[in-house]
């Protein structure tokens, strides 16, 4: 049984491995045995030094990978990503949409070019690599897609609608592409993300505490407490999985 969950030989793509969901998905595929390439969700600086920091984590770990910044809303951005992972490594067997952009600020004051950035870089970002990867990933029928969301996808949450609509939208394509590519050898999943340290947190100090009085668990996630089903998803153990959401939120979505 323990082979099934083993990922030898396997190849994966982590987009947004600059922000710790995505770091600590990438680096717990490589501790399974896959290679893995890995990308920021923006051009910024810091971003880029992350996924850097987290490649070099990966061949730590003696597994082949690359780091590379891109805009995970630029459609060449995100198919040269892919292109390169296949050219690397030969084929892309797993892709890890972990790309993030947080943002809040009451409906009335967002302005049209933020609601499409928010939108942009969260959910037509994920559109563009699952496109992108599952042109390869059909033709060679076999691929298990990975679509980190948030829990703000299901649960509503005030100021937060641009990003809340965006993580919706993820889930929802989710179930769709898992339809289009059953019978193709493809699973597309998703994990709903609960609140996570090291992630973005609306209203700083006084909203993390906030938060933390209110999940049942008293604290934040730690990203490896989400990276798990990551490494599950994406093994043969998963295969008859998919069209599912995940929930690793501390009991968030039990609240009334």
């Amino acid at each position: 049984m323990t082979d099934e969950f083993s990922l030898a030989g396997k190849n994966a793509l982590v987009i947004g491995a600059s922000n710790s969901l995505g770091r600590a998905a990438a680096v717990a595929l490589a501790e399974a045995g896959a290679n893995v390439g890995v990308t920021t969700s923006t051009r910024l600086q810091r971003e880029e030094v992350a996924a850097n920091s987290c490649a070099n984590e990966v061949w730590a770990l003696n597994r082949k990978g690359f780091a590379q910044a891109i805009d995970a809303a630029d459609e060449a951005d995100v198919r040269a990503a892919i292109e390169r992972a296949v050219l690397e490594f030969g084929k892309l067997d797993v892709l890890v949409n972990a790309q993030d952009l947080p943002f809040a600020k009451p409906l009335t004051e967002i302005t049209p070019a933020e609601w499409r950035r928010v939108l942009d870089v969260n959910l037509t970002g994920v559109y563009l690599a699952c496109r992108a990867a599952g042109e390869r990933m059909l033709s060679q029928e076999y691929g298990r897609v990975i679509n980190i969301a948030s829990v703000l996808g299901e649960r509503g949450m005030a100021n937060v609608g641009a990003y809340c609509a965006a993580q919706a939208g993820v889930l929802n394509m989710t179930r769709a592409l898992a339809l289009e590519w059953a019978r193709r050898g493809v699973t597309v999943n998703a994990i709903g993300a609960g609140w996570t340290a090291g992630m973005g947190i609306i209203g700083g100090d006084e909203g993390r505490q906030a938060l933390e009085r209110y999940l049942p668990y008293k604290r934040l996630a730690k990203p490896e407490e989400i990276a798990g089903a990551v490494v599950y998803l994406a093994s043969d153990a998963a295969a008859y999985l998919t069209g599912q959401v995940i929930w690793i939120e501390g009991g968030a979505l039990s609240h009334v």
